[in-house]
C-alpha cells in the first residue's frame, strides 16, 4: 500500500522506534541514504545499516536481523519482488520501500499494511485493479460443499448432472478469468524501467519538514544527473524534474546570509556541455573520451582525430593549451571556451552538445558539475580495488559526497578518467575487430575472459555505460538500414572461479524510451534451454549464466525474438 503522508505515516512514525536501513548499492541510494540519515538524526532515530547487491544479500541481511528489528527501509530494493513471501517475514514486521526500479509488484501495492510503499501511485503505470488479480477461493469451497450434498435421497444423477454441468461453468470461468489474470500481469510486467529518483522523494520530505539545506539538495540533483547520465529516464522526465530543483536552488539562495566566498555554498543552474569531467581534465582528452563527442566525430578513426585537431584550430585552442589541465588553461580561454565550441557544434554536428545541469561551487577553486560527482561516484563504487568491501566503499562514497573530505572527490575524480578512457578504447577495439555481431533481431558483443579491465565491466553501471557507448557507435558506422532499431545485448565475465558470465540488454536508439524488454526475453530463453540461471538483481535487465551455456543461450534468445 502506499503511504500518503509521508511526515505522519512515516517520520514521525518511526520516531522512537528502532529501524533497520538496507541500502541498494548505487549512486542514486547513496545520495537518499545520506538525506535520510540527516532527517533520522533529528529525530533521534536509532538505526542499522545494511548495504545489499541483490536479493541474496536482502535475505542475508533480513535473516541476521530480523529476531531484533521489526522496521525496516528499503531503499532503492524490494520493490520489484513480493518482499513478504521472499523475506518470509514475521506478521508484525513492517517495511518502509523506497525503490525506483519498476514495475512494482502488485502483493506490495495491494499490501494489507505490512509493506508500505513511499513513493507516488502515479509513478506506476497500468497497475491492473485489485480484483483482477487476486481472488477469494470461496468458489470453489462452494463446489465442495454442493458435492458433498449430492449424496442425498433425491434423484442423484438428476443432481449430479446438474452439479457437473455447474462444476464445468465454474472452472470455465475460473479458466478464463486466470487467463485474463495472467495477460494482465504481463503487460504489466513485461518492460522493467526506472521511476523518478529515491533521493528527489526524500528532498521533497526534508522541505516538508523545513529541514532541507543547499547539501541536501545537492544530493538530490545528483541522484538525478546519475539518471540521465546513464539513460535511465527519458530526457523529457530529466527536464520535468530540474524545474522544482532550480526553484529550490533560488530559494535557498535567496534565504542564506553567508557571503564569504570562503565558506559559502553556491548552487547555480546553467547550461553545461556533454564532455566528461572536463574542468579536471584537458579538453582534448575530454573532447576525444566522451562518450557524445566520440560517436557524434568517430574519433575512433584517423578520420576523426583529424578532425578533432579540425575543431580546436576552428575554437581558437593551441594543442599546447588544450593539452593541458583545464585550469591552467590561459584564463581568457577558459573564459571562451564554452561559447565557443557551443557556436561550432552545428559546422562539427555536435547537436544537444548543452544541457541543462547544476553546478556546486564553495572556495575559490571548487567548482563541480552533478555529472563531475556522479562520476567520481562511480569511480569508488566499480573501479576500486578489488580486495576493498562493498560496505567499505559505501562509506568512502559518502565521504565524497562530503565538502570536508575533498581529497577523496579529487582522487576519485582520477579515478573515473581512467573509466570513462577504458569505455572509449574497448568501443574503439570493438568496433576496428569487428566484434559486434548481428543475431538477426538484436546486436551483440562479448567481453572475452581475461582480456584486459574485465574485471571494471563485471560491475553493472560500467556495463551499462560500454553498453550504451558501443551502441551508438554501431549505429553510427552501420551500413545496416536497420541498425537503429536493432537492441544490444552485452555479455562480460562475472566470476573466472565461478564459470559464470553477466548478460545485460538495452533497447534500441530509436525508441527514445528506456523501457526494457530483456528482463521477460531473457527469463524464457532461459527456460528454453533448461540452463541454470540467476537474476539476483533487483533491475532484471541484468542477468547471471554459466558461460558454457552462453552461446546456446543466444540462439534461443533469438529464435524468441524473432
Amino acid at each position: 500500500m502506499y503511504v500518503e503522508d509521508l511526515k505522519k505515516d512515516f517520520y514521525e512514525f518511526l520516531a522512537g522506534k528502532r529501524v533497520f536501513l538496507v541500502v541498494h548499492y548505487d549512486i542514486d541510494s547513496i545520495c537518499a541514504c545520506k538525506i535520510l540519515q540527516s532527517l533520522l538524526r533529528y529525530k533521534h532515530v536509532s538505526y542499522s545499516l545494511a548495504v545489499v547487491r541483490g536479493l541474496e544479500d536482502l535475505k542475508t541481511a533480513y535473516h541476521e536481523n530480523c529476531a531484533d528489528v521489526k522496521y525496516y527501509i528499503l531503499l532503492n530494493c524490494g520493490g520489484t519482488l513480493d518482499v513478504i513471501e521472499e523475506l518470509e517475514a514475521d506478521e508484525d514486521v513492517t517495511f518502509f520501500i523506497l525503490d525506483s526500479h519498476r514495475p512494482t509488484d502488485l502483493c506490495n501495492i495491494y499490501s494489507n499494511g505490512q509493506v508500505k510503499l513511499l513513493s507516488l501511485p502515479d509513478e506506476d503505470v497500468g497497475v491492473p485493479h485489485f480484483h483482477d488479480i487476486f481472488r477469494e477461493e470461496s468458489d470453489e469451497e462452494e463446489e465442495d460443499e454442493n458435492d458433498s450434498e449430492g449424496s442425498g435421497s433425491e434423484d442423484r444423477a438428476s443432481k449430479r448432472r446438474r452439479l457437473d454441468e455447474e462444476s464445468i461453468m465454474k472452472r470455465r470461468e475460473r479458466r478464463l478469468w486466470e487467463e485474463n489474470r495472467d495477460k494482465l500481469v504481463f503487460d504489466y510486467s513485461q518492460f522493467t524501467y526506472y521511476a523518478r529518483a529515491s533521493a528527489i522523494r526524500l528532498f521533497e520530505l526534508a522541505w516538508q519538514l523545513n529541514k532541507e539545506d543547499k547539501d541536501l539538495l545537492w544530493l538530490a540533483i545528483v541522484a538525478l544527473t546519475e539518471q540521465m547520465l546513464f539513460g535511465k529516464i527519458e530526457n523529457t522526465q530529466y527536464t520535468l524534474e530540474i524545474g522544482p530543483l532550480q526553484a529550490h536552488a533560488n530559494r535557498l539562495q535567496n534565504m542564506t546570509n553567508d557571503t564569504d566566498v570562503l565558506t559559502s555554498l553556491k548552487i547555480a543552474f546553467e547550461k553545461d556541455l556533454r564532455l566528461a569531467l572536463y574542468r579536471h581534465w584537458s579538453v582534448e582528452d575530454s573532447l576525444k573520451y566522451s562518450m557524445f563527442t566520440a560517436v557524434k566525430m568517430k574519433l575512433w578513426s584517423l578520420r576523426g582525430d583529424k578532425k578533432l585537431h579540425e575543431l580546436l584550430a576552428d575554437m581558437g585552442f593551441p594543442l599546447i593549451q588544450s593539452r593541458q589541465a583545464f585550469k591552467s588553461m590561459d584564463l581568457q580561454l577558459r573564459k571562451e571556451f564554452h561559447e565557443v565550441l557551443e557556436k561550432l557544434s552545428e559546422k562539427y554536428g555536435l547537436q544537444d552538445l548543452v544541457y541543462a545541469s547544476f553546478t556546486l561551487q564553495y572556495g575559490y577553486r571548487n567548482k563541480y558539475c552533478a555529472a563531475d560527482i556522479v562520476y567520481a561516484l562511480l569511480a569508488i563504487l566499480e573501479a576500486s580495488p578489488r580486495d576493498k568491501k562493498p560496505e567499505e566503499l559505501f562509506n568512502l562514497a559518502l565521504d565524497c559526497l562530503s565538502r570536508s573530505k575533498k581529497e577523496v572527490l579529487d582522487s576519485a575524480i582520477e579515478r573515473a578518467k581512467i573509466i570513462v578512457k577504458t569505455l572509449f578504447k574497448t568501443a574503439q577495439s570493438a568496433l576496428d575487430l569487428k566484434q559486434i555481431i548481428t543475431a538477426g533481431p538484436f546486436v551483440y558483443y562479448i567481453i572475452q575472459e581475461g582480456c584486459l579491465d574485465w574485471y571494471m565491466f563485471s560491475h553493472l553501471q560500467i556495463l551499462l555505460l560500454l553498453a550504451h557507448f558501443i551502441l551508438r557507435a554501431y549505429v553510427a558506422v552501420s551500413r545496416n538500414r536497420k541498425a537503429p532499431s536493432l537492441p544490444l545485448v552485452v555479455s562480460a565475465p562475472k566470476s573466472m572461479d565461478a564459470g559464470t558470465c553477466i548478460i545485460l540488454g538495452i533497447p534500441p536508439l530509436c525508441e527514445n524510451s528506456p523501457k526494457n524488454f530483456f528482463g521477460k526475453a531473457f527469463e524464457q530463453a532461459a527456460e528454453r534451454i533448461n540452463c541454470d540461471s540467476k537474476c539476483d538483481y533487483f533491475d532484471t535487465s541484468y542477468f547471471e549464466i554459466h558461460t558454457k551455456d552462453r552461446t546456446r543461450f543466444f540462439d534461443a534468445l533469438t529464435a524468441l525474438l524473432s
